[in-house]
């Protein structure tokens, strides 16, 4: 079966989409196939993917409300055949209120997951999902459902204090409801290595977790063809296929790729 990889961080504005839709490209450029299911009700995954919200006709809120199949709610990716998306689909302000109630069973996706892999009607090679930027139920229950967790980490003052939160939670799932959650590691993100301020916060990282835990190299450095990008709706991949940003996410899923 596919594996599933949860990408999250209780902090915002930390690359955590971005990542998400990268290394998802990254791996549907590798022929892999790749489904993301965008669990965070702002909806950035479709926005950063040129879906308008016109086009999509269901999303995570619909199947968890029972208004809609699984199945039925994947939509595929312009310039990738082998890349999908289960949208967020939120329209309105109620449905997310009501998707939050929803998600208070937080092994909704686990036992929605398991059932379609292991019945076959599901099958990707990687299952990304796109997590809300706090500890929430969609963010919990996201974890409960994956094999993996994977954590961008933006070099800025308060990254360490939002990982020990992170790997806090992922340590008490392994202790309950997922004895087999493992850290894909962390991914260094929106980096400027010009400054002092983030050389010293790397090497706290590196100090702190580089024995336990895999820092992916290279960091994701920052950049504005990301925002552009977003902009036109495209990954960076597509978008700037030969720059340091899309060259970072390729190497990053090749290393994820080659363990498997």
């Amino acid at each position: 079966m596919g594996k599933i990889i949860a990408v999250a961080n209780p902090k915002g504005g930390v690359g955590k989409t971005t990542t998400v839709i990268n290394l998802a490209a990254s791996l549907a450029i590798a022929e892999k196939t790749v489904l993301i299911i965008d669990c965070d009700p702002s909806g950035s995954i479709s926005q950063g993917l040129g879906v308008p919200q016109y086009a999509i006709k269901h999303g995570i809120f619909d199947v968890f409300s029972g208004s809609a199949g699984f199945i039925e709610a994947i939509q595929q990716v312009e310039f990738f055949p082998q890349f999908d998306i289960l949208p967020a689909g939120i329209r309105e302000h109620e449905q997310e209120i009501r998707l939050m109630e929803l998600a208070k069973n937080r092994v909704r996706m686990k036992r929605l997951l398991n059932g379609l892999m292991t019945s076959g009607r599901l099958n990707y090679d990687y299952i990304l999902i796109d997590t809300p930027p706090s500890m929430d139920d969609l963010a919990l229950g996201a974890m409960y459902a994956a094999d993996s967790v994977l954590i961008p980490l933006q070099s800025g003052f308060y990254a360490i204090n939002a990982a020990e939160r992170l790997l806090g939670m992922i340590e008490r799932i392994r202790k309950t409801t997922n004895p087999n959650l493992n850290i894909e590691g962390i991914l260094l993100t929106m980096a400027d290595t010009r400054t002092t301020l983030t050389r010293d916060i790397l090497a706290a990282i590196d100090n702190q977790y580089g024995d336990g835990i895999r820092i992916f190299e290279p960091i994701v450095k920052r950049s504005v063809r990301f925002a552009e990008s977003a902009v036109a709706g495209q990954s960076i991949i597509t978008y700037d296929s030969a720059g340091q940003g899309a060259n970072a996410y390729r190497n990053i899923a090749k290393q994820i790729a080659k363990e498997r």
